[in-house]
């Protein structure tokens, strides 16, 4: 029986690293869980890891993949694209996909997609990779107030009061209506 038995996160963020491992605790096949947020800390931290969830754009990360799977640990990209052919997840999945991809024995079942336009879910990807508003309207192309405008639609899809709360249940794959917030009406 192998001592392979965590998922490391390593993300070049590390309040998103710590997001993820924290939602990747719900699954407990996932477990022990551990952040960080360079690949040399990561080297020091997979010597029990059964898998790691990596961000591509952590300098160094494809390398740390490549050696990572020659000492027989799984890695899953967290979103980004590269030039390595590894398994990714996009950032617009909820984390019930990051958990299945990194320990497939998780079983649980494919998360039912999200209420939201294409637009709305392009919004919510780059807001959940730490993405202010007038960032995401750059990124996009359109105005800061659209992004806005999209957002409060999406709010209301969700059944949330805010990003943070959007970016959560996507994270969690719980995209049930929130039964204690009540919209404003202003």
């Amino acid at each position: 029986m192998s001592l392979r038995r965590g998922v490391v996160v390593a993300h070049k963020e590390m309040m998103v690293a710590e997001g993820i491992a924290a939602a990747l605790t719900r699954y407990p096949s996932v477990v022990p869980v551990v952040a960080t947020t360079s690949v040399d800390a990561l080297a020091r931290l997979t010597d029990r890891a059964q898998a790691v969830a990596l961000d591509p754009e952590i300098p160094g990360a494809e390398e740390a993949a490549r050696q990572l799977r020659r000492d027989g640990i799984r890695v899953v990209f967290i979103g980004g694209v590269g030039d390595d052919e590894g398994i990714r997840v996009s950032t617009g999945m909820p984390v019930a996909s990051l958990a299945s991809a990194l320990i497939p024995a998780t079983g649980r079942r494919a998360p039912a997609p999200l209420p939201l336009t294409k637009r709305q879910r392009e919004i919510l990807a780059l807001v959940a990779q730490g993405l202010a508003g007038k960032q995401v309207a750059r990124h996009l192309g359109i105005s800061p107030k659209t992004v806005e405008r999209h957002k409060t639609k999406m709010f209301a899809r969700l059944g949330v009061p805010n990003q943070t709360a959007a970016v959560s249940l996507v994270m969690t794959g719980e995209l049930q209506r929130s039964r204690s917030w009540i919209p404003s009406s202003t």
